[in-house]
């Protein structure tokens, strides 16, 4: 009985003589969009601060050192760097890049008589969803592959293979806005950067002691921990002091959640920290003590921040001097991907005085530049700039709202955003958040919130049936491409519709739509009554709707 252990870089973990194998006996692939997000957004975040990450440890058996290993604990985050690294190889126009990052993936062989060997893959799943993972994340160009391809694959009612299919377009959402140079950086920074404690055991037994011990003695602590300790230190607090200060700062983890209070910190350091260069707590440290006393920051400007985190994040606007429309804004925000209009926002709430008008005012321009940034500009570090520089103008006050101001679009932001709107949407999560948005756009349609029962419906479907009536009125294969993932071929249904609804004939479709007499969701209403669903109308409905969101954007 042996176990041994070592630090790895992402570079060893996939080298040359890895091979893990998940047991049959181990559950499928589990991690949802929430635990995706966090894995990709803390690497990105550790990436652009220019310090090391660490992944923590994996278990595998290994018997006698030799031949593949399996995966005792560290499934999900392998599966899920594997995912990464195959869209970073899709992604990448440098033919040794993507060699490279393939290399990581699956080692390609020569047999010496016969001619090509199947790869020799670095992770291998269960039975069931080995075959789906090789396709469509494995093999070379595998992630770019049709979404409709992928829905096919699919094994029916298979969970995991869903998640990793959303996995998939997690990682595309993130990564192709990278530029080509920063997406190079990204990918070297990954390989030698980010390391793992691989743990090889002989014996199940002795892995699953092993397992237990990492999972289930103590929790690590978060950065906002080590920030609190440093802080309280900085405060010089009394004993009493410290113990009245700690009921505050537990209060406020309760109240945004231990997620939401890391977060919280990360944007009040784009706030005061605007460098964003080294560790998240001495950044942030250095920002705060520039503003003066810690202990004056700790009791009155903190509680003003959480208030307005909390604002923006959850939409709880109590005791906040915001009217209607600011808060219509607000809730238009908190659908769309990214998150870097929140520092601004942030700091509008917490530090400016302002009445109820301003508040229109600036939420207004926050959330056309926010959907602007996140539609049509590819390039995130002209984003990140973008927000900087806002947040740096926000430095006075008077000038936020001046001609010219920087809440402002400029000509060809306002121009590239209408020319985008008229182009395709084949990412779910970011055609969903909008398709919301020109929802409450229309007549009648009101603000959803992000948690709402809302789906994506192609009216005309991504693969309708061969031979299917469809079939008469999108006999073209260039209309079909062109308009069915275009803003004037999407309507929004709940959930079951969605599901009755799929791939039916239009007549149908309507009817499920209209079921009640009402469609779920105002987005539909200028459906009700039509007989036909033709190109025209889809080109015709696309530009009707980007002329109601424009006018409301002053576009």
């Amino acid at each position: 009985m042996s176990i041994a252990a070592e630090i790895q870089r992402i570079r060893d973990v996939f080298g040359p003589g890895t091979d893990i194998r998940v047991p049959p006996y181990q559950r499928a692939y589990a991690w949802e969009d929430e635990e995706v997000e966090s894995l990709i957004q803390d690497l990105l975040e550790a990436f652009r601060a220019g310090t090391i990450y660490f992944l923590g440890a994996i278990v595998v058996i290994r018997p006698r050192n030799r031949g593949p290993s399996e995966v005792v604990d560290g499934q999900q985050r392998l599966t899920t760097l594997t995912v990464m690294l195959s869209v970073l190889r899709d992604l990448t126009k440098s033919k040794d890049e993507e060699t490279l990052i393939q290399s990581m993936i699956g080692a390609e062989t020569k047999g010496m008589r016969f001619g090509a060997m199947p790869p020799r893959w670095r992770i291998t799943l269960n039975p069931v969803d080995d075959p789906f993972f090789r396709r469509f994340v494995q093999e070379r160009g595998a992630t770019l592959q049709d979404q409709s391809v992928r829905d096919a694959a699919r094994h029916p009612g298979s969970q995991s293979q869903a998640r990793i299919d959303g996995a998939i377009n997690q990682m595309h959402d993130h990564l192709s806005d990278m530029s080509a140079e920063e997406r190079s950086r990204f990918v070297v920074w990954l390989l030698d950067q980010v390391s793992l404690a691989r743990v090889r055991v002989s014996q199940f037994e002795v892995a699953y002691k092993v397992f237990q011990s990492l999972n289930h003695r103590g929790k690590a602590l978060s950065d906002h921990d080590i920030l609190k300790g440093v802080l309280f230190d900085r405060a010089q607090y009394s004993s009493a002091e410290a113990t009245e200060m700690s009921d505050a700062w537990n209060a406020y983890t309760a109240r945004l959640g231990d997620r939401g209070f890391g977060d919280m910190w990360k944007q009040l350091r784009a706030i005061c920290d605007r460098d964003g260069a080294g560790e998240l707590v001495s950044g942030l440290m250095a920002g705060i003590s520039r503003q003066g006393s810690v202990a004056e920051f700790l009791a009155s400007k903190l509680p003003r921040y959480v208030d307005a985190y909390d604002a923006i994040v959850s939409g709880k606007t109590d005791g906040l001097r915001l009217g209607d429309d600011a808060r219509r804004r607000l809730c238009f925000l908190r659908s769309i991907h990214h998150e870097s209009w929140r520092a601004p926002a942030m700091r509008f709430l917490a530090e400016y005085t302002y009445d109820e008008a301003m508040a229109d005012r600036f939420f207004w321009g926050m959330e056309r530049m926010a959907y602007a940034m996140q539609y049509s500009v590819k390039d995130r570090e002209y984003r990140h700039k973008r927000y900087r520089r806002l947040l740096e103008a926000m430095d006075k006050p008077d000038a936020l709202f001046a001609p010219g101001s920087l809440l402002e679009l400029t000509v060809r932001e306002r121009s590239d955003f209408v020319d985008r709107l008229r182009g395709r949407f084949p990412n779910f999560k970011q055609r969903k958040a909008l398709l919301m948005r020109f929802s409450a756009a229309v007549e009648g349609g009101i603000p959803l919130d992000p948690s709402i029962d809302c789906t994506v419906e192609h009216i005309l479907p991504r693969t309708p049936s061969k031979g299917s009536d469809w079939y008469e009125e999108w006999a073209k294969t260039r209309d079909r491409d062109d308009l069915t993932e275009c803003i004037g071929n999407f309507t929004l249904l709940t959930h079951d519709e969605n599901q009755l609804a799929d791939r039916k004939p239009f007549g149908e479709k309507l009817a499920i739509y209209f079921k009640t007499g009402k469609a779920s969701y105002a987005l539909s209403n200028d459906l009700q009554g039509r007989t036909r669903w033709t190109p025209d109308d889809v080109r015709t409905r696309r530009d009707a709707l980007i002329q109601n969101l424009a006018k409301d954007w002053g576009l």
